[in-house]
This record gives C-alpha cells, structure tokens and sequence, in this order.
C-alpha cells in the first residue's frame, strides 16, 4: 500500500526494488532556507558562468586576442558543448555513487581552479608566460595567438560548470518534492539564472570594455577576477547550507542497466518466438492431438502475457520470465522516451545559442551608440532583452496565469508550454531574419558597420526570452518530474547534453556558411547578403516540422507522460 507522510521526502512505494522514504525532520522555515540559499548560490555560480560565456566571442575577436570571428564562435561552442555534455558524466556519478550535494563541491572545485587558470592568461603580468611559443595564424582555433592554452583552461572550467550544473536544479527540486510546488521551485530556479545572467552582462563588459579600441590596460583581467570572487562566493553559499539540506542518498543509476536489460529482453522474446512458432508447428501434426497441442499451449500462455500488451523492454521483466524486477526496467523504459523528447528539441536548442554567438556579431557591424567618453555601449547589453523578459514574464505568469490555471483538475501542459516556446523562438529567427536584410541595406559605403542602430535587436532577444520562459522551463520541468529515482539527475543532465551535442551541431551548421562566405563575418565590406539571411530563415523552417511531430508523438504515444510517483505526491505544500 502507498503512503505518504509529512515527515519523509519521497513517497512510499512496496514494488520490489523502490527505494525507502528519507526521513526530513526539518522544520518549514529550515525547507525554506535550504531552498533559498541554493538559489542564491545559483545567481552567483550563473553570474560567474555568463561573466565568461556571454562576452567569449566579442572577447577572443577584439583587438588583444584578435581571434578570427568564425575561431571565436568555435570557442564559445566548445565551452558551452563540453559543459553541458560533461553533466551526463556527474549525473551517473551523482545517481549511483556520490551525493548530489558532493558532486556539486567536486564541480566547484574544478570551476574556481579552471577560473584561476583564465586570470592568469587575462593577466598582463603573467600573459606572455602561459602563452609563449604561440605563433599567432587565422587557420584554426590553435593556431590563434595563446590557441592551445585558451581552449584547453575553457574545456577545464566547462567540466566544472558540468558537475554543478548537472545537479544544482535536482539538489533544489528535493528540497521540495510536492510536484506544484517542485514547478514553482523551477519558476524560482530559472528566474535565478537569468538574475545571474543580467547582472554577469551589466557589469562586466563595463570592467572589461569590450569595445574594439582597448585603452584600459588588464580590463579582461579585472572582470574575470570579479567573476572568480562570485564564483567563491557561491561556493561558500552552498557550503553553508549543508545543515539545512536534505540528502537523499544514492541509489543507482539507470544507465548502467540499458544495455543489460536490452540484451535480456531480446533473449527473452526470441525465446518466446520459438516457443510460439514450436506451438504452431504441432497443430499441424494432425486432428489426433488437438487435444494435447491445446493443453500445451495453454501452459506456454501462461508463462507469457499476450504479445500485444508488451513493448520489447518488457520482456525483461520478472513478470515476463526476465531477469529484472518492473521497476528497473520501466526506468529504462522512461529514459528512452525522454531520450526521444529531448532529440525532438535540438533545433530549439540550436536556435537558443544564438543569442550567445550569431547575435553578437551580428550587432558588432551595426551602429553602437555611445555610452560616456566614447565609450560604446557594450554589445552584449542586447541580450538583456532576453534575460530581463523572462525575469518579468516568469513572475507575471506565476502570479497571475499559472496561479489560477493550476486549480484542481485544471493545469498548463508541458506540451502545451514546449510548442508554444518553440513556435516563439522559431519567430524569433525571423525577426534576426528581417533585422538582417535591413541592417545590409543600412551598409555605409566604403566602412564594416550598418547605420541601423544596434537596439533593432531587441525585439530578437525578447523574442527569445518569451520562448525560453515556456520551451526551457518547461524542459526542466519534464526532466525531472518524468523521471524515476535512479535517474532524476541523469534525466536532467541528459537534457544537458543533447544541449552540449546541439552545440556542436549549431557549429556545424555554422561552418557551412563560413565555407560559403570564407569566413562568418556580419562585416559590410565582405558582404553576401542572402547567407546571412537564409542563416536565420533556414533555422526558423528547420523548428516548424519538429512542433509538428512532438505533437504527434504525444498525442499517440504519450512521450511527455510525467513519472506517477511525483505527480501523486502532495505530502506537504512549501513555497
């Protein structure tokens, strides 16, 4: 029999092979303060995070690195590709071996000595020592000046930000496991992130002065030193709220099983179709033993359920004369249909990491005004119009839409919120579309830049910040109330990863216009104006069959289905 109780974390479950609940002892206010205090964590570990992701591109292209802008954007996707790809590594390890709570240190571990290593390449003092013996060419990303050195400190750091990230939202989400309640914790999250991200892009560029004309010297250096001060912070957060937390021990990983229970499963149905086709073989011996045939049928029926009612996984479980007890195998089976949800978002992804890369330099060749003592303004102000839009459209929405849609029997959908965020961020490829065609027609003659303004970006970001408030909320959402207990970090981190591997993608596709065109570069004077533009329309198409097909695929086969054991646990209702 189920049970529930206001003193335990998780649901009590009496199919074989469910973990115990964990007992919680804390009062509301110590649940509270946990939460909080990660979340305050999350806004310093984010501001650190975008104070180095936000700026990589127009950094690595300025006059002091003076990268090739198709090398830079190569860069900023390795950074953002291996920290996200790395968090499959740290769930499993989180899942099956450590808490979640020293995964986390282990990450933050690995971050701040990562972030030491980039102040000592941004520091002018000790530069030229970690960069001698480069010989500076626009070939590859390691042939650049100090190649080597950069890429190799970024994909160290981006590990780090991996082992944080992978488990920081599930380590939050258990603090509070009522599943309404777990949703607003993710409003909170996400809303966390993104106060990280707007105070990361006010702030830096303005330390840094990312400006094309660097007159400050070790202006690089002093805003990665801020950033690393934040990230020690953060740190320290986390660690000071380890009395406060609950810690839900490890238990294993489902992905360790994958390949064992596919193995058995198979060895189990192929047994099942030689027993069927030996079943209908005997019929045909003759009317004198129908009798028998029936009987022998009959037992072997009853070893296995009818073949219509079993997915092929099934066949491993006990129940099915396999080796693995239901749970164990229906975890698999959640796995693989979340691997199938997040497949169909990779051309969202895609589109989401242009706010980091094709924005930039696409604005850098438009007119920047000035900010004080001709000083322009910082370009990657522009992506404010995504962060501050979803900090506001978040807030707005829980208050006043989810708040009252999330009466009984009525909610929002994750369906619902995932296509609409992809019909939004597909319109906002069109939007950066059309902005192109009249920043081309804005060309000056004879100089690189448009005179259109740089602020027609806007529109594009806030585009995008409507589209993450309901496609990425809603992703984090799915990853964890979809998932069994033995994947809660691997699912979230799998949505991490296919995020890592559509940045890779997003290079690729990148690539092919910078063979087109020589080099990708927004530049008036080496202009091919429909690239560009068919760059941002293509990538809008590309998003519309696959709205059509998570449709499809929910409506059938109920891919977007939430794991029952968190939609029916109501044990006790924190904000």
């Amino acid at each position: 029999m189920n049970t529930t109780n206001n003193d335990e974390t998780t649901v009590l479950i009496s199919s074989t092979g469910i973990p115990s609940a964990v007992s919680d002892k804390r009062s509301p206010n110590q649940r509270r303060l946990a939460v909080y205090i990660i979340l305050a964590s999350t806004i310093f570990e984010r501001l650190a995070f975008y104070s180095l992701a936000i700026n990589l591109v127009v950094t690595l292209k300025s006059t002091e690195p003076n990268w090739d802008p198709s090398n830079s954007a190569t860069a900023s996707f390795i950074f953002f590709g291996t920290s996200y790809i790395s968090t499959l590594i740290f769930a499993a390890v989180s899942d099956a071996k450590l808490r979640r709570s020293k995964t986390i240190l282990i990450g933050f571990i690995l971050y701040i000595i990562g972030y030491v290593f980039i102040n000592f390449i941004a520091n002018a003092a000790t530069h030229e020592t970690i960069c001698t013996g480069t010989s500076p060419t626009h070939s590859s990303i390691f042939t650049e000046h100090c190649g080597p050195q950069i890429i190799g400190t970024l994909v160290f750091t981006a590990i780090g930000v991996g082992a944080v990230q992978a488990n920081m939202a599930v380590f939050g989400a258990e603090q509070i496991q009522a599943s309404k309640v777990t949703s607003r914790y993710f409003y909170k999250y996400f809303i966390a992130v993104n106060i990280g991200a707007v105070i990361a892009t006010l702030s830096i560029p303005l330390v840094q002065n990312d400006s094309d004309n660097m007159t400050k010297a070790n202006s690089y250096f002093y805003g990665y030193l801020i950033a690393l001060f934040t990230l020690i912070i953060s740190a320290g957060l986390f660690l000071s709220g380890f009395q406060y937390y609950i810690h839900v021990p490890p238990f294993d990983s489902v992905i360790l099983k994958c390949i064992p229970i596919t193995i058995n499963a198979y060895q189990t149905w192929f047994k099942y179709r030689v027993n069927k086709n030996d079943n209908n073989n005997q019929r045909r011996d003759g009317y004198r033993g129908i009798w028998n045939n029936r009987n022998s049928i009959s037992q072997e029926d009853s070893s296995f359920p009818a073949e219509q009612a079993l997915s092929f996984l099934d066949y491993a479980k006990a129940a099915n004369n396999g080796k693995y007890p239901d749970r164990i195998v229906n975890d698999v089976k959640a796995l693989r249909t979340a691997l199938i949800v997040y497949i169909l978002l990779i051309p969202y992804w895609i589109i989401y990491f242009q706010i980091q890369i094709t924005f930039p330099l696409q604005g850098q060749q438009m007119y920047i005004p000035i900010l004080h003592d001709n000083d322009k303004i910082p370009i990657s102000w522009m992506s404010l119009g995504d962060s501050v839009t979803i900090i506001i459209g978040i807030s707005m929405l829980a208050i006043f839409v989810y708040k009252c849609l999330n009466a009984p029997k009525r909610r929002v959908s994750i369906r619902v919120k995932l296509i609409t965020g992809m019909i939004l961020a597909s319109l906002a490829m069109c939007i950066a579309g059309t902005i192109e065609i009249f920043r081309q027609q804005s060309c000056v003659l004879g100089k690189s830049d448009s005179s259109l303004s740089i602020y027609v970006q806007l529109p594009q970001n806030i585009c995008m910040g409507l589209a993450e408030i309901f496609a990425t909320v809603a992703s984090l959402e799915y990853a964890y109330l979809a998932a069994p207990r033995s994947a809660q970090s691997l699912l979230m981190s799998l949505q991490f990863c296919l995020l890592g591997f559509s940045s890779f993608l997003a290079k690729a596709y990148f690539s092919i216009y910078s063979t087109t065109t020589s080099k990708f570069d927004f530049s008036c004077l080496d202009l091919n104006k429909w690239t560009y533009t068919l760059y941002f329309f293509v990538l809008a198409g590309l998003q519309i069959p696959f709205i059509i097909i998570i449709f499809i695929c929910d409506k059938k086969f109920k891919i977007l289905k939430l794991n029952p054991q968190h939609t029916e646990t109501q044990q006790f209702q924190t904000s």
